[in-house]
Order: structure tokens, then C-alpha cells, then sequence
């Protein structure tokens, strides 16, 4: 009896060793089935994928070549690069791209006006009026004979250098090459600076020569030019020297500029607004800190030390990043506007010198003692502070210290 119910155990074990062997080979190759059926899934995805967009692309060019309005200049990548050669040029046309209006007016020959170089400058969000054109047109030109001598380079620095500032005029400047009539026009807000790097020749020639015009001055040297100036009063409204330049690069004869849009830079950098103390009145506004140093003379420490601290620059102005729509803005041309900078610089060095020879006070609370500095220089000795540490206290009135009380003391 035991040792048939031991047969069938044995037996039944060995049919569960069969079922189990059975399903896991039928698993695994269940699971090989399932991963040949995604594999195909995904290359038949792919095939109506290339199927459509190759469908896609036959429909769109049968269009065209039906339509017989656009032309096939070159292929990127396998897509294809449309230039429509529908719309005509206007004054108005955004199809064309700036270098074609410009290529175009230039071809035509045709007067250059307000109109046609605001539509230039679109992009950088500057316009002139006719008026103003006009009166920039109007402004003389001053010729010199190359090279420059000695005799011409005074008349060239009385011209174009402004000793009692920063930065000389701005203007342009006209190369006229003596054989072919081909001129170069360039413009700065410094023609100082800018002449100075063509003419001499450590700083010039150091550089790389590139363009039109430079290869042509080295091979040929300036005696084969002459040079025409026109300085911009400092009256003028801001970017005119810009504005005079777009003007004789839509001129066919200027063919030594390879580039002929003028670059303005309106929209670099961050706005910078200078102010009253009270901020009440706007004196001035730049975009970018570099034109707000160059414009007004400001160093960037001077700048950066006001703007951390919130102080005020020399006693008269403020130095903004934000833009106070209750300050009134100043009509004050920058000319006048750098003098009264100057101006205030002067008042504030007075003081300072006066301030370093004035008698100086220190009571000691601690002792009840007054000790007397015959100059702000020897007090800083004593305590191994600096000027401008006690002149702080004198100001705010505090305690150095919990202990010395600073103050100006007029008789000795």
C-alpha cells in the first residue's frame, strides 16, 4: 500500500517538473515573440514616417512648380530653402531683408532721404526727420592734403581735439582715393582718438589689416588720399555723426565700406539715469554704461561705488538704474551738461583739500578730555585711521568707538 502511494507521488511530481519546464520555455519564447513584434512595430513606424514626410515634401513641390513663384537656390540638410521673388521693393516691404534695400537704392542711384535710411535703421529703432537731415548736410567740410604735416596735424588737433574733456568731438571722417574718385566714410564721437589710430602708425598697423581701405593705405600710403572732416556741434542731438554716416553710405561712390548699414548700438547694455539729489530732475539717460562714462566723464569705480551704496555723486547728482517717471527731464545739451559736472567736481575737490587742513576736535568721553589736531592728516596718524573714516564720523556725528567724538574746529 505505501509503496503505491509513493509511485504516485513520484509520478505526479515528475508531471509538475514537465508543466513547469513547458511554460517557462513557452515564456521565453513568448517573450522573444513579443520583442520581434515591437522591432517591427517600430520599422514599420518609421517606413509610413518617411512615407509621409517624403508625401508631404512631393505635395508641396508639385505646388510650387505648379504656382512657378518660388525658386530652388540650394538645399540644407535635405530641406528645401525658399526665397520668394514675388513681393516688389517698397518703402514699406519687410520681405526683403535690409542689406537689399540698401544694395537696391544704391543700384537705383536714386536721393537718399530721411525716409530711406529710417527704413534702413528699422531694426534699431532710431528715425531722423528731413529737417534734421538737412541741417547735417549743411555743416561744412574741412579737406586736408595726406600725409599730414606738421603744419596740418595742429590745424587737424585744433579741429578735432577738446582738450578740456575726456573725449573729443564727434563727427566723420571721408578717404577719397585720388586716382579712382572711390571714398571710405567713418564716424566716432571721438575723432580724436579715432585719427589718432590711423595716423600713427604704432597704434594702426599693429592692428589687423582687414577691409577695403586699410590694404589700400598700406600698399599705396596716405599720399594717395585726401582726407575731409566734418565736426558735429555738440548741440546736435545725440547719434548724429551715426546718422550723417548711413547718409553717404547709400552713395555710390563710397564703395571702400564693405559694410553699409551703421551699427548704433542703441540697445546694448542697461539703462542708466543721473538725477537731482531729490530726484526730481533728469539730467541725463544712457543705454549702456559704457556711453554713461564716456558721455559724461564718470569713471566706473565712481559709478559702481554709488550704485552699492546708494551715495551721491559729488554732493549734486544721483546715479539710477530705474527710471522715475515723476523727475522731470532737463533741457540741457551735453555740452553743458559736462560743464556743470566739472563744475561740481571742482566745488567737491575744494572742499576736500579745505577739510584736510581744518582744525580737528576729539573729545574723549572716557576721560573728559579734548585733544586738538591741527590737521584732519595728523588725527588720522594718531588713532591709525584713515581721512576719510573721521571725516565719516565728523558727518554722522557718531562715536568712534563708543569713545572720540570727531568735529571741525576753527580756531586753534
Amino acid at each position: 500500500m505505501w509503496c503505491d502511494l509513493l509511485e504516485n507521488y513520484i509520478i505526479i511530481f515528475y508531471i509538475i517538473c514537465i508543466i513547469i519546464f513547458i511554460i517557462s520555455v513557452k515564456y521565453s519564447e513568448l517573450k522573444l515573440l513579443f520583442k520581434k513584434v515591437i522591432h517591427l512595430k517600430k520599422i514599420e513606424d518609421k517606413k509610413n514616417l518617411k512615407y509621409m514626410q517624403s508625401y508631404i515634401f512631393n505635395i508641396k513641390n508639385r505646388f510650387y512648380k505648379k504656382q512657378n513663384i518660388f525658386k530652388y537656390p540650394y538645399k540644407l540638410n535635405g530641406l528645401i530653402r525658399y526665397k520668394s521673388t514675388v513681393a516688389s521693393l517698397s518703402n514699406n516691404s519687410n520681405t526683403y531683408r535690409l542689406t537689399d534695400i540698401v544694395n537696391e537704392h544704391i543700384k537705383k542711384g536714386n536721393p537718399t532721404t530721411n525716409k530711406i535710411i529710417n527704413n534702413v535703421l528699422l531694426n534699431q529703432k532710431v528715425s531722423i526727420t528731413q529737417e534734421e537731415l538737412n541741417k547735417l548736410l549743411n555743416l561744412s567740410k574741412i579737406k586736408f592734403d595726406l600725409p599730414i604735416t606738421k603744419e596740418t596735424y595742429s590745424a587737424l588737433l585744433a579741429l578735432v581735439d577738446k582738450p578740456q574733456y575726456r573725449r573729443g568731438g564727434a563727427g566723420i571722417y571721408i578717404f577719397t582715393h585720388k586716382t579712382t574718385n572711390n571714398k571710405y566714410v567713418g564716424s566716432s564721437n571721438n575723432l580724436f582718438r579715432r585719427l589718432k589710430q590711423y595716423f600713427e602708425k604704432n597704434v594702426f598697423f599693429n592692428n589687423k589689416i582687414t577691409g577695403l581701405l586699410l590694404p589700400l593705405i598700406k600698399k599705396e600710403g596716405f599720399e594717395a588720399f585726401t582726407l575731409e572732416i566734418i565736426v558735429i556741434p555738440s548741440s546736435y542731438p545725440k547719434y548724429s555723426h551715426c546718422f550723417l554716416e548711413q547718409y553717404y553710405l547709400l552713395s555710390k561712390e563710397f564703395n571702400l565700406n564693405k559694410h553699409k548699414i551703421v551699427n548704433f548700438r542703441i540697445n546694448q547694455g542697461y539703462k542708466i539715469y543721473l538725477y537731482d539729489l531729490n530726484y526730481k530732475t533728469l539730467y541725463y539717460r544712457s543705454n549702456s554704461l559704457n556711453e554713461f562714462c564716456r558721455d559724461l566723464g564718470i569713471h566706473y569705480s565712481s559709478y559702481k561705488k554709488c550704485i552699492a551704496n546708494d551715495s551721491p555723486y559729488l554732493n549734486f547728482f544721483k546715479i539710477s538704474k530705474s527710471l522715475i517717471t515723476e523727475a522731470i527731464p532737463i533741457n540741457l545739451s551735453y555740452f553743458k551738461l559736462r560743464e556743470l559736472i566739472i563744475k561740481c567736481r571742482k566745488e567737491s575737490l575744494n572742499k576736500l583739500h579745505l577739510s584736510y587742513g581744518k582744525v580737528i576736535e576729539v573729545f574723549d568721553k572716557e576721560i573728559n578730555n579734548t585733544m586738538t589736531f591741527t590737521s584732519i592728516i595728523k588725527a588720522s596718524y594718531r588713532f591709525g585711521i584713515s581721512r576719510t573714516t573721521i571725516k565719516n564720523y565728523i558727518t554722522s556725528g557718531k562715536l568712534y568707538k563708543n569713545r572720540y567724538h570727531f568735529k571741525f574746529y576753527d580756531k586753534i
